[in-house]
């Protein structure tokens, strides 16, 4: 690829240095964190010391965004970048050393709490109200000065799990992939593995399917200890602080109450025969295309038509402009801005990071970055789609909001899932010929973030209860609970599964959320059937709907998850949403039958 043709199509990040150079915007990081750590122990004092904190903290965070966005998007564009490997260290070890200093804040802020709620009174401060109150309400989980000070000083090593499974995950090697003539192919990425799972000749699928999974099998006893001493760990913190278990921590972090999750669970249990009939109907028309008398896994990801896409950029920037003109001009001029203002790095190139993204931390940004590996697929174009809702949201929220300028994992999935669906039900009247390949792609996307998420979140929920009732994590504990919530949300499994499909079974140790340290991935679920809600109203013109939506846009995190979410009319605490979004995945089959 020639490097000019790259560059057309790569981001502008020096936009975020403002003519500036890294080591300069890095002094004056440290430069704005030495002026926060003078009030430290005063800022409570008096009403201008109060006013000036908050003014501090506000430019920190805009200028500790430049910095790591810059840095952290530079080691995209090449992850073997020994310059920036080095910066990203320098940062983080200065962070860490400039974050003993704030370790009693917390209890600083406690202590203080009738002065600071007087000064939160005055005109100006009382935008910071909602941030204090969440802060208070949380008192009762702030450990002492000592204590904080104790496992500050030990924070570095948070991320230890998370490190060790994504080395882990580097080092796992998998058995060449034998085709139909005994050639073999390199299995090294999980690219490699998708790629080959889309190939014509179908004993490559296989040998793909079973070498991936045979990889992770051999090492299920690390893993699951792995997992076992990460779940440990967070449900000692959460007890440290006075929560439950660790479930109850991030539930309480989310506002919400796990009565939210449970009902989730319910509703998406009852999608069972819905599923089913998607499989069935798949399964169908699978046997046509491939001309096979039974569907295996190693099929499942064959396209429904023979006709193969080459989408350019500039035809994937077009069906994206025509299939979001529904949600108006000015969101359509923005999409503009993003495509003219050199916001996206979109061609892959060799040391690349190999995903997509819309970055986070953007209070303080101008542009809104997403990072892409554009391959001329539909699949591209779909991801763009998802990326630019991401950079939307980001856009609106930044112009809206002083200090609430952020998005949560419940909010941030619905508008690019939304423009998603947008672009899914676009295409499917402008070439009716791959409809079916599209309410496909739409249907594997609806289940694969609501069914299967909520398996991994069931599958997550209980396993937690293991280590907290003291009761035996095994790989063959871990795995029965696998196929109990599959049995619960999709079909029942039989109790000895044979090879090579018992291999499968080793997908529940890989998930990578697992590790991180967040109980989460239920969220993206509430994305999916949020933003298909959403898309149902702004189809069929629901009166108000865009405002709704704008609103929404803008709102970042100046109120809870859930009442963001009611912004656009939308009660995740009642049946309608799962029913609404069930109706339109049964619309969508009756379609899709039919084609």
């Amino acid at each position: 690829m020639a490097q000019d043709l790259y560059n057309k199509y790569n981001w502008d990040l020096e936009d975020i240095l403002k003519s500036d150079t890294l080591e300069n915007l890095y002094k004056k990081w440290v430069k704005n964190e030495n002026e926060l750590i003078k009030y430290v122990n005063c800022f409570y004092s008096s009403l201008s010391n109060f006013r000036k904190w908050l003014k501090l903290s506000q430019e920190n965070e805009k200028i500790t965004n430049r910095l790591s966005n810059y840095v952290s998007n530079k080691l995209s564009e090449d992850i073997t970048d020994l310059f920036f490997l080095g910066w990203e260290q320098k940062i983080d070890l200065k962070a860490h050393e400039l974050s003993q200093h704030f370790v009693g804040v917390s209890n600083t802020i406690i202590e203080n709490e009738k002065k600071i709620r007087t000064y939160l009174k005055q005109k100006d401060l009382i935008i910071y109200k909602r941030e204090f109150d969440l802060f208070f309400s949380k008192k009762t989980h702030i450990l002492s000065k000592n204590e904080n000070a104790v496992l500050n000083k030990i924070a570095i090593n948070n991320s230890s799990v998370g490190s060790i499974f994504s080395t882990l995950e580097q080092d796992i090697t998998f058995d060449d992939a034998l085709d139909s003539k005994g050639v073999p192919h390199k299995l090294i990425t999980h690219a490699d593995i998708t790629k080959n799972l889309k190939q014509k000749d179908r004993v490559l699928r296989k040998n793909s399917w079973i070498n991936f999974h045979k990889g992770f099998s051999k090492f299920e006893n690390t893993l699951t200890k792995t997992l076992y001493y990460n779940y440990l760990k967070l449900n000692t913190y959460a007890k440290l602080h006075n929560y439950k278990d660790y479930i109850t921590r991030t539930c309480e972090d989310d506002e919400i109450d796990f009565n939210l999750i449970e009902n989730l669970y319910k509703q998406v249990s009852e999608w069972k025969k819905v599923y089913e009939k998607y499989r069935n109907i798949t399964t169908k028309k699978l046997k046509t295309v491939l001309k096979l008398k039974k569907i295996e896994p190693w099929d499942s990801s064959m396209d429904l038509s023979s006709v193969q896409q080459k989408v350019s950029i500039e035809e994937a920037k077009k069906y994206v402009l025509e299939a979001l003109s529904i949600l108006g001009d000015e969101y359509v001029n923005n999409l503009k801005k993003a495509f003219n203002e050199k916001w996206i790095s979109f061609l892959p190139k060799k040391n690349k990071y190999s995903g997509a993204y819309s970055i986070g931390g953007t209070y303080g940004l101008d542009k809104y970055y997403i990072l892409m590996n554009f391959d001329e697929s539909y699949d591209s174009v779909s991801t763009l789609a998802h990326e630019l809702g991401h950079s939307m949201n980001s856009l609106y929220y930044n112009k809206a909001q002083k200090i609430y300028a952020d998005t949560t994992i419940f909010t941030a999935e619905i508008p690019s899932i939304l423009n998603e669906v947008l672009l899914t039900m676009h295409m499917i009247k402008k070439s009716p010929k791959l409809a079916s390949k599209y309410v496909k792609e739409l249907c594997d996307n609806f289940f694969g973030c609501t069914t299967r998420q909520i398996i991994f979140s069931n599958f997550e929920y209980e396993a937690n209860k293991l280590v907290n009732e003291g009761k035996p994590f095994t790989s063959d504990s871990l795995k029965d609970i696998y196929k109990q919530m599959i049995g619960k949300y999709q079909k029942p499994t039989k109790k000895d599964i044979k090879e090579p499909y018992k291999f499968a079974l080793s997908t529940i140790f890989r998930i990578s959320h697992f590790y991180a340290g967040n109980f989460y991935v239920y969220k993206y679920a509430i994305g999916q059937i949020v933003a298909i809600c959403l898309a149902n109203k702004i189809i069929n013109k629901e009166p108000k709907i865009l405002d709704k939506f704008y609103v929404f846009l803008k709102s970042g995190v100046s109120k809870s998850p859930l009442e963001t979410i009611k912004l656009l009319g939308i009660d995740l605490m009642t049946k309608e949403p799962y029913d609404e979004a069930k109706r339109f995945i049964e619309n969508i089959l009756v379609f899709y039958n039919k084609n």
